[in-house]
């Protein structure tokens, strides 16, 4: 431990303490003032996040059957589940708990998570009144949900609608977790006239701080509106890059080209590097057949792509892909994994370690709801983890996933 802050009698302590689980580290702050100086100390802090890197968990949201009712303030209930990621064993369903936050702020009806970093999750407050199309301060929290702690973000200078791209990202060269929201400004997205504009505030945890309203202006081959869709809510953060899925929106009567041919040239995907602050675009794979919206999921910080397709006969096949990235953004391209046939409707979740996919399956038996259950590729067979009793009120599709590790984040601030 070169270059250690710690007096060469602690260092034997730092080298036994940093080995322990983060409950355990809580309870032995208690022991003596020197233990609980070196367990809040931010090098032991990034010491024991970079000795225990890898995520353990999967964070898990589902949404109960239900419609939106502006009426009464009222949206079908969100429940949370934690499901331990074991890559020795196989799922089964006692690795599935609940989980709950203990917030409880006014005029808030819900919450919605952006994505899950080194143990830190960020959460936005849905406010009663998120379905009216106008621009509002919507509340952020950064919680370490291990040390029950939690950071508030101050209320920026700039309004934006529910609808707005909110994304989670990490610095590691400064150690600085940041949120970006990007917002649309100026024009009108109801004619071709005009064209709106893109602009994105950045939020910095290391000075506690907004700034922003740097202009996006839309890349080359964008089409004469510029007009660009950005499906939110990816938590597709990988390589130190947040990640989205872009809809060029296209004018369908000034274009002369059959349903295939648009699915494959009006989405890609877009990048943020944290770090440089810059963007970047690249092309989807072109799908096999009949694709519908892909996926993007992280597996081991890489960026991966799953991608449906309805054959002929109308089972569902994934092709996997995995994002390359050589250096700049000329350098990236997609490689070609596999692919996964299955021979019931499921809709893709996230990866388990153990190689298992997690599905959101609709057998045939089960008319009204489906089931969460574990996928072996090799073996081509299911495994529910979803008790009966909670599958019968979830509405089909509705499942949400986020790697989750627990850590120390946030205990030396």
């Amino acid at each position: 431990m070169e270059g250690s802050p710690y007096l060469s009698n602690d260092l034997l302590v730092v080298e036994i303490l940093v080995r322990l689980p983060e409950e355990a580290l809580l309870r032995l702050m208690a022991v003596c003032k020197s233990w609980k100086s070196i367990i809040t100390s931010p090098e032991f802090c990034s010491l024991h996040l970079s000795t225990n890197r890898h995520p353990s968990k999967i964070l898990l949201i589902t949404r109960d059957r239900g419609q939106f009712n502006p009426d009464d303030d009222t949206i079908p209930k969100q429940r949370y589940l934690l499901l331990d990621n074991d890559e020795h064993l196989p799922a089964d369903p006692s690795w599935l708990a609940p989980f709950d936050f203990p917030f409880e702020c006014p005029n808030t009806i819900s919450y919605h998570i952006l994505g899950s970093i080194n143990g830190l999750i960020c959460i936005s407050l849905i406010p009663s009144y998120f379905w009216v199309d106008v621009e509002v301060n919507i509340p952020i929290v950064l919680w370490n949900p291990t040390i029950r702690r939690c950071v508030c973000l101050p209320e920026p200078n700039f309004s934006y609608m529910y609808t707005s791209s909110i994304e989670f990202g990490y610095d590691a060269t400064t150690d600085d977790y940041k949120i970006l929201v990007i917002r649309r400004v100026g024009g009108s997205t109801t004619t071709t006239t005009t064209t709106p504009a893109l602009e994105f505030h950045i939020y910095s945890l290391n000075s506690h701080a907004w700034r922003g309203g740097f202009k996006m202006c839309p890349p080359a081959g964008t089409g004469e509106r510029g007009d660009r869709r950005l499906f939110c809510g990816t938590d597709a953060f990988a390589g130190g890059k947040m990640h989205w899925l872009v809809s060029n929106e296209i004018n369908y009567d000034e274009v002369e080209l059959d349903e295939f041919e648009l699915l494959c040239k009006s989405k890609s995907l877009y990048s943020f590097d944290v770090a440089e602050e810059v963007f970047a675009e690249m092309a989807l794979p072109p799908p096999d057949e009949v694709g519908v919206q892909p996926v993007l999921t992280v597996v081991r910080d890489s960026l991966h792509l799953v991608q449906p397709t309805l054959g002929l006969e109308m089972p569902i096949y994934w092709t996997i892909w995995v994002k390359m990235d050589a250096g700049g953004s000329c350098d990236m391209y997609w490689k070609k994994l596999y692919r996964v046939d299955v021979d019931v409707t499921a809709k893709f979740v996230c990866f388990l370690k153990n190689g298992e996919l997690l599905m959101d399956m609709c057998p045939p038996h089960l008319d009204d709801h489906g089931v969460l259950a574990a996928y072996d590729p090799r073996a081509r067979q299911f495994k529910d983890l979803e008790p009966l009793s909670l599958s019968q009120q979830r509405a089909v599709g509705s499942v949400r996933s986020f790697n989750h590790q627990e850590s120390l984040v946030l205990l030396d601030r």
